[in-house]
C-alpha cells in the first residue's frame, strides 16, 4: 500500500492553475496575473511551498508569469566578479534580480541530497 501525499490535489490544481498562467500571459496579462495570485492563496491556505523554479517565473508585485522578451525584459549586469539576471516586468515594472555564478557550488536547498527525506511512488 502506497503513502498519500499530503495537498496532493492542491499542487495538482497549483500546478493546472500555473500552466494556464503562462499559456494566458501573452494574450491578457491581467487574467495571468489573477491566476498567479490564485496559486499563491491555495499555497499558504494549504501550508504548501511553491518550488523555485516556479516562483522565479511569477512578478513578485502583479504575480503575472515572467517570460523572457514576451512579458518581461531581460539583462544580464556584472557586478564585482558575479552575474546577476536582471528580471523587468512589462506589466507593472517591477524589477527582480537573481544572482548567477556567485558560488560555483550554490545550489538550492531543495536541490540538495540531504532536503529529500522519503521518495514516495
Amino acid at each position: 500500500m502506497s503513502k498519500k501525499v499530503q495537498g496532493n490535489d492542491s499542487f495538482q490544481r497549483i500546478n493546472y492553475l500555473y500552466q494556464i498562467s503562462k499559456q494566458m500571459c501573452t494574450l491578457n496579462p491581467g487574467l495571468s496575473s489573477y491566476y498567479g495570485n490564485l496559486i499563491v492563496n491555495i499555497a499558504k491556505k494549504n501550508v504548501l511551498k511553491i518550488h523555485p523554479d516556479v516562483k522565479r517565473q511569477m512578478c513578485k508585485s502583479c504575480r503575472c508569469t515572467l517570460i523572457a522578451n514576451v512579458t518581461a525584459k531581460v539583462s544580464i549586469k556584472t557586478k564585482k566578479k558575479s552575474k546577476i539576471i536582471k528580471w523587468t516586468c512589462n506589466t507593472c515594472g517591477a524589477k527582480r534580480s537573481i544572482p548567477i555564478q556567485k558560488n560555483i557550488d550554490h545550489c538550492l536547498w531543495i536541490d540538495r541530497p540531504e532536503a529529500v527525506v522519503e521518495v514516495i511512488n
